[in-house]
C-alpha cells in the first residue's frame, strides 16, 4: 500500500453520474433481451388464443337461439 496515496478519492458529480448511466445501460439493455425472449416464447400461445377466439365466435353466429317464450307465438 502506498502511503502516499489518499484513502478516500472524491468523484466528481459526473463521473458518478455517468457510472449510474452506465449500470442503467446494462440494466436496460438486459431487460431488452428478456422482453424479446417472452415475446418470442408467448407468440405460439398467442396465437394459439386469438384462434381459439375466431373458432368461438365463428360457433356463436351458428347458434340459432330458440325462446319458448308466449311472446313469441
Amino acid at each position: 500500500m502506498n502511503p502516499n496515496a489518499e484513502p478516500f478519492v472524491m468523484k466528481k458529480p459526473i463521473d458518478i453520474a455517468n457510472d449510474e448511466i452506465k449500470a442503467l445501460k446494462k440494466t436496460i439493455l438486459g431487460l431488452r433481451s428478456e422482453m424479446v425472449l417472452l415475446k418470442s416464447q408467448l407468440k405460439p400461445v398467442r396465437d394459439d388464443y386469438l384462434k381459439r377466439m375466431a373458432e368461438e365466435e365463428e360457433r356463436e353466429k351458428e347458434m340459432v337461439v330458440e325462446s319458448k317464450g308466449w311472446w313469441f307465438s
